[in-house]
Protein backbone atom coordinates (compact mmCIF):
# COMPACT_ATOMS: atom_id res chain seq x y z
CA UNK A 1 0.00 0.00 0.00
CA UNK A 2 2.99 1.97 0.90
CA UNK A 3 3.86 1.30 -2.72
CA UNK A 4 1.35 3.12 -4.70
CA UNK A 5 1.12 5.87 -2.49
CA UNK A 6 4.63 6.98 -3.05
CA UNK A 7 4.12 5.95 -6.87
CA UNK A 8 0.85 8.08 -6.90
CA UNK A 9 2.57 11.05 -5.28
CA UNK A 10 5.53 10.75 -7.52
CA UNK A 11 2.60 10.42 -10.84
CA UNK A 12 4.07 7.21 -11.45
CA UNK A 13 1.12 5.41 -11.86
CA UNK A 14 0.18 7.77 -14.13
CA UNK A 15 3.02 7.36 -16.41
CA UNK A 16 2.77 3.73 -16.21
CA UNK A 17 -0.76 3.50 -17.34
CA UNK A 18 0.41 5.65 -20.09
CA UNK A 19 2.91 3.56 -20.54
CA UNK A 20 1.56 0.68 -20.33
CA UNK A 21 -2.26 2.10 -23.29
CA UNK A 22 0.55 3.13 -25.76
CA UNK A 23 2.31 -0.34 -25.51
CA UNK A 24 -1.33 -1.67 -26.12
CA UNK A 25 -2.03 0.43 -29.16
CA UNK A 26 1.10 0.15 -30.87
CA UNK A 27 0.73 -3.56 -30.34
CA UNK A 28 -2.75 -3.55 -31.97
CA UNK A 29 -0.76 -1.31 -34.76
CA UNK A 30 1.64 -3.97 -35.65
CA UNK A 31 -0.64 -6.74 -35.63
CA UNK A 32 -2.99 -4.59 -38.33
CA UNK A 33 0.15 -4.24 -40.60
CA UNK A 34 1.06 -7.96 -40.03
CA UNK A 35 -2.22 -8.96 -40.88
CA UNK A 36 -2.48 -6.42 -43.91
CA UNK A 37 0.71 -8.04 -45.51
CA UNK A 38 -0.50 -11.09 -44.91
CA UNK A 39 -3.47 -10.74 -46.61
CA UNK A 40 -1.61 -9.12 -49.72
CA UNK A 41 0.55 -12.05 -50.14
CA UNK A 42 -2.35 -14.19 -50.21
CA UNK A 43 -4.07 -11.89 -53.10
CA UNK A 44 -0.89 -12.30 -55.33
CA UNK A 45 -0.32 -16.05 -54.74
CA UNK A 46 -3.89 -17.40 -55.02
CA UNK A 47 -4.31 -16.16 -58.46
CA UNK A 48 -0.78 -18.02 -59.21
CA UNK A 49 -1.57 -20.89 -57.51
CA UNK A 50 -5.15 -20.75 -59.95
CA UNK A 51 -2.75 -20.59 -62.76
CA UNK A 52 -0.37 -23.16 -61.59
CA UNK A 53 -3.24 -25.82 -61.32
CA UNK A 54 -4.88 -25.21 -64.80
CA UNK A 55 -1.52 -25.18 -66.06
CA UNK A 56 -0.93 -28.87 -64.51
CA UNK A 57 -4.43 -29.91 -66.03
CA UNK A 58 -3.85 -28.75 -69.31
CA UNK A 59 -0.08 -30.51 -69.51
CA UNK A 60 -2.36 -33.52 -68.36
CA UNK A 61 -4.68 -34.02 -70.64
CA UNK A 62 -2.40 -32.69 -73.19
CA UNK A 63 -0.02 -35.63 -72.68
CA UNK A 64 -3.20 -38.08 -72.79
CA UNK A 65 -4.26 -36.43 -75.87
CA UNK A 66 -0.84 -36.65 -77.47
CA UNK A 67 -0.55 -40.46 -76.07
CA UNK A 68 -4.01 -41.42 -77.22
CA UNK A 69 -3.31 -39.88 -80.96
CA UNK A 70 0.24 -41.63 -81.33
CA UNK A 71 -1.90 -44.84 -80.25
CA UNK A 72 -3.85 -44.40 -83.22
CA UNK A 73 -1.47 -43.60 -85.58
CA UNK A 74 0.90 -46.70 -84.41
CA UNK A 75 -2.14 -49.17 -83.26
CA UNK A 76 -0.61 -49.89 -80.09
CA UNK A 77 -1.05 -48.20 -76.79
CA UNK A 78 2.76 -49.39 -75.85
CA UNK A 79 3.59 -47.44 -78.26
CA UNK A 80 2.09 -44.37 -78.04
CA UNK A 81 2.34 -43.68 -74.24
CA UNK A 82 6.23 -45.06 -74.51
CA UNK A 83 6.37 -41.80 -76.48
CA UNK A 84 5.22 -40.08 -74.08
CA UNK A 85 6.97 -41.20 -71.82
CA UNK A 86 9.87 -40.84 -73.56
CA UNK A 87 9.40 -37.14 -73.90
CA UNK A 88 8.91 -36.95 -70.22
CA UNK A 89 12.18 -38.86 -69.52
CA UNK A 90 13.72 -36.76 -72.00
CA UNK A 91 12.64 -33.29 -70.70
CA UNK A 92 13.66 -34.91 -67.31
CA UNK A 93 17.15 -35.68 -67.93
CA UNK A 94 17.95 -32.33 -69.53
CA UNK A 95 16.58 -30.40 -66.61
CA UNK A 96 19.17 -32.22 -64.89
CA UNK A 97 21.70 -31.50 -66.75
CA UNK A 98 20.68 -27.63 -66.82
CA UNK A 99 20.21 -27.88 -62.91
CA UNK A 100 23.30 -25.43 -62.16
CA UNK A 101 23.10 -23.39 -65.45
CA UNK A 102 24.16 -20.01 -64.45
CA UNK A 103 21.71 -18.43 -67.20
CA UNK A 104 18.40 -20.47 -66.00
CA UNK A 105 19.69 -19.71 -62.24
CA UNK A 106 19.64 -15.70 -63.43
CA UNK A 107 16.73 -16.25 -65.28
CA UNK A 108 14.30 -18.18 -62.11
CA UNK A 109 15.89 -15.43 -60.01
CA UNK A 110 14.97 -12.34 -61.93
CA UNK A 111 12.01 -13.74 -62.12
CA UNK A 112 10.90 -14.38 -58.10
CA UNK A 113 12.93 -11.27 -57.18
CA UNK A 114 10.13 -9.14 -60.18
CA UNK A 115 6.82 -9.63 -58.46
CA UNK A 116 8.53 -8.35 -54.90
CA UNK A 117 9.85 -5.02 -56.58
CA UNK A 118 6.55 -4.12 -58.09
CA UNK A 119 5.99 -3.20 -54.34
Amino acid sequence: MKKSKLLGLLGLDKIIESLQKLLEVRIAMIREEIEEKIAEKLAKLLPLLLVFASLTLLILFGSLTLAFYLTEIMASYVYGFGIVALIYLLLTVSFFILKDSKFLKKVFSDSISKPTKEE
